[in-house]
């Protein structure tokens, strides 16, 4: 069996799941979510209920039946040493195989690419507005631009400066697209509207809060190409593009430390 621990924002909790179903799919194995830090971190909620994942959740034997099960069945332990792929997972052996980390990278479980798209499916229910966003979206050249601020405000490996970064991102857009149409989506809406401009038409997505996100991640995703930032969050609304002909652009500067980042960005997409 296969467990992964579950933590961090939507984008991150994506990461995490489709490492370990990934796994399970290579090894034969069955694989389980365990959620149990969500029952003391408040930063985020857990959020993978809206999708249409296979959701068996892992429960902790209390110390005394986990002392027996130990003595007959081997656990093996994967920590995630820093961000780069680590391609010895593939290795890992165990009647039980403990996954912790982030593991950001498509490298984890681009091959089974189809199933996760599909696990990725949104089974709640979505907004009035947001189906109506995306009808419009399918009508013109839509591009998502995502705006990360909130606690990337005080996170000093975060806080990349991308001022020259949205400039540059969407004159390329504008060298390469006929008549773009911009969708804006930000923790920070009211801060966007009074310093982002671009010369073309531009939505601002003002109508989904932390526990609708999904909801602007099903709306990145619509969009025919993207600009995202350095957050788990708008990478997944770009690879769940499904445009064949997407242009996805990213910030070359994904941390503001010498943290590895090298497998994060997709060999096809843009880095500025």
């Amino acid at each position: 069996m296969i467990i992964i621990r579950i933590i961090g924002g939507l984008g991150n909790q994506m990461f995490q799941y489709a490492m370990a179903r990934s796994m399970s799919i290579e090894k034969k194995q069955n694989f389980k979510l365990d959620i149990s830090a969500f029952d003391t971190y408040t930063l985020h909620n857990y959020s993978l209920q809206h999708f249409n994942i296979e959701a068996n959740y892992y429960k902790k034997a209390n110390k005394f039946l986990e002392k027996i099960i130990n003595l007959f069945y081997k656990e093996t332990k994967f920590t995630e040493t820093d961000f780069g792929f680590d391609e010895n997972f593939v290795h890992l052996t165990g009647d039980t195989i403990y996954l912790e980390g982030y593991f950001q990278s498509e490298k984890y479980f681009n091959k089974h690419a189809s199933v996760i798209r599909n696990d990725f499916k949104v089974k709640s229910k979505l907004k009035a507005k947001t189906i109506e966003t995306i009808s419009y979206m399918k009508t013109v050249n839509a591009v998502s631009i995502h705006i990360r601020r909130g606690d990337y405000l005080t996170n000093e490996k975060h806080n990349t400066d991308k001022e020259d970064y949205y400039t540059s991102a969407i004159a390329i857009i504008d060298s390469k697209i006929n008549n773009p149409v911009f969708f804006v989506f930000s923790d920070d809406i009211e801060w966007v509207k009074s310093n982002i401009t671009t010369k073309f038409e531009t939505n601002f997505i003002d109508f989904n809060d932390v526990i609708t996100n999904f909801e602007d991640l099903i709306l990145m995703s619509n969009c025919q190409h993207n600009i995202i930032t350095n957050s788990s969050f708008s990478w997944w609304g770009a690879w769940l593009n499904e445009n064949e002909n997407k242009i996805v652009i990213a910030p070359q500067k994904w941390f503001t430390d010498d943290t590895n980042s090298n497998d994060i960005i997709p060999d096809s997409w843009l880095k500025v």
